[in-house]
């Protein structure tokens, strides 16, 4: 039933005795078409049905099928903050989604492409996670005619996912070079080798509390494999600067980064409205002086308060008739 993937916060795989200080998660995707169909955007009549069920037919009784069609629009956002679907898909009532029991692999259909296979892991394994998702490409490749061109590779409806139809992405927190304004410099660098850092959401998103999205533009050209060896390798030199970023600011900005700090913490313990913008900032703030040693014994779950405090969540937890601003601050202040 789709209540089993929304009445946890966080999903399964994302659940760990201690939370990583930068890496927060890493997915793989794959773009893959279907030959004997239109492209979704040139749907007509009951062609979307026919796809989903086409899918269904591959996938069996591993995953579960959630139809757009059938789900309520607050529900579909919490499986977008849940990151188990994009929004462009929560859009679309003739789109599906097919999930996992643990929730680390999600199937979606008629998004942009006829199938988005989704594989999810919390750390920096995109090696592993793409041998996951190739297991999941294999079973439908061999029951259905996928769209591939010797010359050109897989054929995607956008012209930037042609070739290996591959995006890795990597979700990390930033806020030592966020706070020290290092991230325009490295969004231009890394730009140069063809990747790019979006919000953490994915393009067209903004990068709330210090947290971005790290992934390849280029998916022509390369084999899946050099471009998840690169992307790790970028991956890994941000992480070496964000932790040479916390080191300065311990060493020669330590007043202001107390301070800095204990303010966040102060007003996530007392606001009794507070929004998401400014939440997420705080939040990131009070995680940056945990793993920093500087804040001790407070309970705090950063990667579940992050999910928490999205408006379709809030609405879900408390069902008072009050500003959503405002049982955004108090589920804080009860977690604090």
């Amino acid at each position: 039933m789709l209540n089993k993937h929304l009445q946890n916060i966080l999903s399964d795989w994302m659940q760990s005795a201690d939370e990583p200080a930068v890496i927060l998660s890493s997915r793989i995707r794959l773009a893959r078409n279907l030959e004997n169909y239109a492209h979704p955007m040139m749907f007509k009549d009951d062609t979307a049905e026919q796809v989903i069920e086409e899918v269904s037919s591959v996938l069996g009784n591993e995953y579960e099928l959630i139809k757009m069609s059938d789900t309520p629009m607050k529900e579909r956002q919490m499986l977008v903050v849940k990151h188990l679907m994009s929004k462009e898909l929560a859009q679309k009532d003739y789109g599906a989604v097919f999930i996992n029991e643990d929730e680390s692999e999600s199937i979606m259909v008629n998004e942009e492409d006829h199938i988005r296979v989704q594989v999810l892991g919390n750390d920096l394994s995109l090696h592993h996670l793409y041998e996951r998702a190739r297991i999941i490409d294999k079973k439908i490749d061999e029951k259905l005619m996928i769209s591939y061109d010797e010359h050109y590779g897989y054929l995607t409806t956008c012209p930037t996912n042609i070739g290996t139809g591959l995006r890795a992405s990597v979700m990390l927190h930033l806020p030592g070079l966020s706070i020290m304004k290092r991230m325009t410099r490295i969004a231009q660098t890394i730009n140069r080798f063809g990747f790019t850092i979006r919000g953490m959401y994915g393009e067209g998103t903004q990068a709330l509390g210090h947290i971005y999205q790290v992934s390849n533009q280029l998916t022509l050209g390369k084999t899946e494999e050099s471009i998840i060896e690169d992307l790790t390798q970028v991956v890994e030199q941000i992480i070496e600067e964000e932790i040479n970023m916390r080191k300065r600011m311990n060493n020669y900005d330590h007043v202001e980064t107390i301070d800095r700090i204990y303010r966040s913490l102060g007003i996530l313990k007392y606001s009794h409205k507070i929004s998401v913008e400014e939440a997420s900032l705080r939040l990131s703030e009070v995680k940056l002086g945990i793993d920093m040693g500087i804040i001790k014994d407070t309970p705090f779950r950063f990667n579940e308060l992050m999910v928490a405090i999205q408006a379709p969540f809030i609405d879900k937890l408390y069902t008072e008739n009050r500003q959503i601003d405002e049982k955004r601050a108090q589920m804080i202040r009860e977690h604090l």
